[in-house]
């Protein structure tokens, strides 16, 4: 996983943080909530750093709580809070139905979503996010096709920064 250091972004202490935000309607300013959810997965090693002995620098006390380990015992950075934390031996299928489902399903009833992967190269952005993509895919067909009364228009765009 990407070192909070790393990040760039302090993560929020309270899981769900929300803002109310001032928003312009055509019937005077109004205020909106607005929820952004931060979920972390935790890669496991590679064949390679398992071979070199190299060890996750990551403890999980519960499902929203990393902490780190301290390896190279520099100053101690702990613990952050996040809606979902996932610890390595997680699979992309629980990632989605615990950290995204709602996410991708809520664009269903006119909410905009986004859901999006950050980290370094090779923390596994690209494994999680295709499984997430089929996931909600899926899920978002099963939806439609069960919902006769409705019509609806998708739109769908991704891309990878390389």
């Amino acid at each position: 996983g990407t070192p909070l250091s790393k990040t760039g972004r302090t993560p929020s202490r309270f899981p769900g943080s929300r803002r109310t935000i001032p928003s312009s309607t055509p019937g005077g300013p109004k205020l909106r909530e607005e929820k952004i959810l931060v979920t972390i997965r935790v890669r496991p090693l590679s064949p390679k750093e398992q071979a070199a002995y190299d060890l996750i620098a990551w403890d999980f006390p519960d499902e929203q709580t990393i902490v780190s380990k301290n390896l190279n015992h520099e100053r101690h950075t702990g613990p952050y809070s996040f809606d979902n934390v996932f610890e390595p031996t997680c699979s992309t299928s629980k990632v989605y139905e615990q950290g995204a489902r709602d996410v991708a399903l809520s664009a269903l009833n006119g909410i905009n979503a986004t859901i999006f992967a950050y980290g370094q190269t090779s923390s596994g952005k690209t494994f999680t996010m295709r499984g997430i993509t089929e996931s909600a895919v899926n899920d978002i067909y099963e939806h439609i096709k069960f919902t006769t009364e409705r019509d609806f228009v998708l739109k769908f765009s991704a891309f990878k920064n390389i």
